[in-house]
Parts: structure tokens; C-alpha cells; sequence
């Protein structure tokens, strides 16, 4: 009987808590969850080294880095400003053209390096319509680097354009990368509010722009203690930087339940029951 009494009353706080405090009644906006997917566009800026900027980029497509996620999007003002924690998988990296002067040819030099990020945008909107809001966000981003894990593997690999020689790759690790990254980024989007038959869906558009600020290049290397992957290429000077031009589709689902939802009824009904009971209802 206790037990049952405390499932009981365990659910009646869990519908409660989500339909009274998730939602925002003047505004009828709730926190939703939902999954983020998108393309990188990604790049290394290299300061106090003017040579290894001046250096071409590779084809477009060798460029664009997969980013995919959670989001937790979270109402305030009335829908005005959102917050939205995310939690992502981006790979980050490099692809540039350089002539080899030891090999005697032109060579490509691409870096695929996985990061797992939590992210913090806040989103200023303006409301349109009741279904569109534009919206610009800003975000603090921390990173740490994966070497070895994904589908997309860290690495480093040379590959010579008239085929002179195999293809070189090399696995990061913490000699070639500095193992953890933060940096913050901000761009514009569109939220739309969608009404299905059955459920509301949030869906949002944006792009943004990435400013990485701790340097990558491993303390090993700057230290003369690793010699550097790219040695063909890159002389250890400044600082190496990610950067990076994301687009990216958000899909949610508020957790928005109304007086017409079964849990609320429930929820209602069980309080009549048990309102004539004790505190511990008994």
C-alpha cells in the first residue's frame, strides 16, 4: 500500500512539475528537447605565421566537418530570450595545399580532429508571427578532443596530387593536439513553431560563426619534445586556431501538456481522492 501510495504521488509531482513550470502561460512556450545536425565548414588560423595562412585550401568538400547534438532549449521573458544547452559531436580541422620542396611536388594536408562540446547559446528573438521568430545567438563553447574515436577518425594525412607518393596518415594524439579546446560563436537563425494534429515541433535553422581561442598545436611541440605531423608543411609558430562557418537543422519537441492531456487529468482526479486523507494520506 505504501509503495503504491508513493508511485502515486511521485507521478502526480512529475505531471505537475512539467505542466506548471515548464510552461510559460503568457506566452505558451515550454522547454523542449530535441537533436541537432549540420556541416562545419572548418579551418585553422595560424597567428605570428603569415606563410601558413597565405597557404591554399584544398577542394570545398574536404573542408566540410559533420556536427550533430542535443539541445535542451529553455524559455525566458515570454519567449523573448532562450537558453539552449547543447551537447555535440564536431569535427574540426584543416585541408591546404603546400609545395613540398623535399618531395618535390604539390601536397595536400588535412586534419580531421573529433570533438565532444557543451555549448551554451543564448538566442535573443524577435517575434514575427506566432509560428516565426528570427533570432541572433551567442555561445561559450568548450571541447575535448576524441583521437581515436568516432566514425570520423582524428588524423592527419598527406597526400601528393600527381600520386608520386602513398598516401601518409597519422593518428592525433596528445603529441600533435592540445587535448582539450574553447573558444565561442554567434550567428542568426529562424524558429518556427509548427501544430501538428497531434504535437507541437519546434524547428530551427541558424548559422553561425566559430572563434576558437586556446591553441592547438600540443605543449610537446611547442616544447621541441614531438616533432610536428605536418613538418613538411608547418614550422611551430604562434599559435594554430579553429575556426569555422556552421549550418545546422534543430528539431524539438516541447514538453508542453495542457488541461486536455491525460496526465493532467489523472493528476486532478488522484487530488480529489486523496483530499480528504492525512498529510501522508492515510
Amino acid at each position: 500500500m505504501k509503495k503504491t501510495l508513493l508511485t502515486l504521488v511521485v507521478l502526480m509531482l512529475a505531471c505537475q512539475l512539467t505542466a506548471q513550470q515548464n510552461k510559460d502561460k503568457k506566452s505558451g512556450e515550454a522547454i523542449a528537447i530535441g537533436i541537432r545536425a549540420g556541416g562545419n565548414l572548418a579551418s585553422y588560423h595560424y597567428t605570428g605565421n603569415a606563410d601558413l595562412n597565405a597557404l591554399g585550401f584544398d577542394e570545398f568538400m574536404n573542408r566540410v566537418k559533420p556536427v550533430f547534438g542535443l539541445e535542451v532549449e529553455i524559455p525566458l521573458f515570454n519567449g523573448f530570450v532562450y537558453v539552449a544547452p547543447q551537447a555535440s559531436f564536431t569535427v574540426r580541422g584543416d585541408s591546404r595545399l603546400f609545395e613540398s620542396t623535399t618531395l618535390n611536388t604539390q601536397v595536400n594536408y588535412r586534419a580531421n580532429v573529433n570533438y565532444v562540446e557543451a555549448r551554451l547559446p543564448i538566442s535573443i528573438a524577435i517575434p514575427v508571427t506566432k509560428w516565426l521568430k528570427p533570432y541572433v545567438f551567442a555561445a561559450p563553447i568548450f571541447g575535448l578532443a576524441l583521437p581515436t574515436v568516432g566514425p570520423f577518425a582524428s588524423e592527419f594525412t598527406q597526400t601528393s596530387l600527381d600520386n608520386s607518393f602513398p598516401a601518409q596518415t597519422v593518428a592525433v594524439d596528445s603529441s600533435n593536439m592540445a587535448p582539450y579546446d574553447y573558444g565561442v560563436t554567434a550567428g542568426a537563425g529562424l524558429r518556427f513553431t509548427l501544430n501538428l494534429q497531434a504535437f507541437k515541433m519546434v524547428v530551427k535553422l541558424e548559422g553561425g560563426y566559430h572563434l576558437g581561442l586556446r591553441d592547438t598545436w600540443s605543449a610537446q611541440e611547442h616544447n621541441d619534445m614531438a616533432q610536428a605531423v605536418n613538418v613538411n608543411a608547418y614550422n611551430i609558430k604562434g599559435e594554430r586556431l579553429n575556426r569555422g562557418i556552421e549550418a545546422a537543422l534543430t528539431i524539438a519537441i516541447p514538453l508542453d501538456f495542457h488541461s486536455s492531456d491525460d496526465c493532467f487529468y489523472w493528476s486532478e482526479v488522484e487530488k480529489r481522492k486523496n483530499k480528504n486523507r492525512g498529510l501522508f494520506g492515510f
